[in-house]
């Protein structure tokens, strides 16, 4: 079974550049809506040859923009959410020439930006920012790493900062993740053994529970930092039936989370 997968994970890739590629980058050159059915149904396509199904308990507030605020456990997150709506993801930089990754990510419309870097904040927030002004959906995982799933880590602050100056209507929406079994990938793990484990073991649900989103207009970002964790920490709780989500020191960063270095305002 696992070698099936793997063989059908290639043909959707190959079959993805020779038709999907040319086809989203004219839909989204001109505009057009399909670009954001294409993106969900590779989302869609890619999860089922690995194994993985995704179930939504709960949904996106109806009006866009929103701007959706997640725990992080692995790259399968991103298709996972991505396979429900048409989102866009922060990345580094590196990521856009990555294997399989680095396609999956471009198909998204992945705003890519350096990370490590605290002078690149102001322009990370602006970027998100022209997103959220153009009615698209924008994802950050602000644990800034990713886990083994089983706790969620503080959340920064630092991108939360885009919001302030957003004109009009806007959804801040918390989302926890949940799959049934391990598939974290954290510390030192790569890319192809991950993708393999996933592979032969097949069958994973990823539970994805959408929260109730919050008025930001008011407050700062710590505070809608805040806010968030305790929503996303709660609906982990619900999901996992456990009494506790703990804390431990992140493992690794996330290449599908740009947080640069806490400026000094946000350590205080």
């Amino acid at each position: 079974m696992p070698y099936l997968r793997a063989l059908l994970f290639v043909a959707a890739m190959a079959a993805a550049f020779v038709f999907l590629v040319p086809a989203q980058a004219v839909a989204r050159r001109r505009g057009w809506g399909v670009q954001h059915r294409i993106q969900t149904g590779f989302c869609r396509l890619i999860c089922a040859t690995i194994g993985i199904k995704v179930t939504p308990i709960g949904a996106l507030p109806a009006s866009a923009p929103r701007f959706v605020v997640s725990n992080h456990v692995s790259w399968t997150d991103i298709i996972a959410l991505a396979s429900l709506y048409p989102l866009v993801f922060l990345a580094k930089s590196e990521v856009a020439g990555w294997p399989v990754l680095g396609f999956l990510a471009r198909l998204q419309g992945t705003v890519f930006v350096p990370r490590g870097s605290r002078k690149d904040i102001t322009r990370v927030n602006a970027a998100i920012r022209n997103v959220l002004r153009e009615g698209r959906d924008f994802v950050i995982f602000p644990e800034g790493t990713s886990s083994d799933g089983a706790q969620v880590l503080p959340f920064r602050p630092t991108h939360f900062g885009a919001l302030r100056g957003h004109d009009g209507a806007l959804a801040v929406t918390p989302v926890a993740i949940r799959y049934t079994a391990d598939c974290g990938w954290y510390g030192d793990m790569t890319f192809l053994p991950h993708l393999w484990s996933l592979m032969k073991r097949g069958g994973v649900e990823c539970l994805v529970a959408f929260g109730e989103a919050i008025d930001a207009r008011g407050k700062d970002r710590k505070q809608l930092a805040s806010e968030m964790e305790a929503q996303v920490r709660a609906k982990l709780r619900e999901l996992s039936g456990a009494p506790k989500i703990t804390e431990k020191p992140p493992e690794a960063a996330s290449s599908f989370e740009t947080q640069a270095p806490l400026a000094p305002q946000d350590k205080a």
